[in-house]
């Protein structure tokens, strides 16, 4: 690679994280373009070198998350182990309820809306599936092994709704002020999917 793309590369990186920052900081809907540049440092009409618009940038923020944790997911599929894949899984997501909460209403809002993203999504899709697959032969050992009747979709869908409900309680200031154990919910939570395997669906 030349000097002047690895310039340009650092530079894609660093419109990525200032992107990032204020979106956290601020949400979509207060973020210009024009912010992005001043943070990074460079002018407006740069950022349009790299990215067509805020929302293809945004999306590429959301595929830098999620090809992030695909990674995660890659190193713990080694352990061959079906609680450390389901804590990493907990564990990244939750690092950060708020970016976790913001960067789905993000994708949900963009997939709505934005028809000339499709084929951002359609990566999207593709990293988010391909972790799903990894994890899919542990969790059909895993039931199979309690004689569950729930099937691994539904295993791994109940997953997602316990992020996600997990995100919105540690993300609400009445728990963080009056309830606040975060170390205890994430505990429970675990146990609680754990659970789900070793009881067969059809017992009261």
């Amino acid at each position: 690679m030349t000097q002047r793309a690895v310039a340009f590369k650092a530079r894609e990186q660093a419109i990525l994280d200032a992107t990032e920052h204020l979106l956290l900081d601020s949400g979509d809907e207060a973020i210009t373009i024009e912010m992005i540049a001043e943070r990074v440092g460079i002018a407006k009409g740069t950022i349009y070198k790299h990215f067509q618009s805020k929302d293809e940038l945004i999306l590429q923020v959301l595929i830098a998350y999620e090809t992030e944790l695909a990674a995660v997911m890659a190193e713990a599929v080694k352990s061959q182990d079906i609680h450390q894949l389901i804590q990493s899984y907990f564990v990244f997501r939750l690092a950060s309820p708020e970016k976790h909460l913001l960067f789905e209403r993000l994708e949900n809002k963009l997939a709505a809306t934005r028809r000339t993203l499709r084929p951002y999504f359609a990566r999207l899709y593709f990293i988010r599936k391909g972790y799903l697959r990894q994890a899919l032969p542990f969790v059909t050992q895993h039931l199979q092994a309690h004689q569950s009747n729930m099937t691994a979709r539904d295993y791994l869908s109940a997953g997602w709704a316990l992020v996600q409900g997990t995100a919105a309680i540690l993300h609400s200031s009445f728990y963080q002020r009056y309830l606040g154990d975060r170390d205890g919910l994430l505990a429970a939570m675990l146990d609680a999917l754990h659970d789900l395997g070793v009881r067969p669906s059809s017992e009261s």
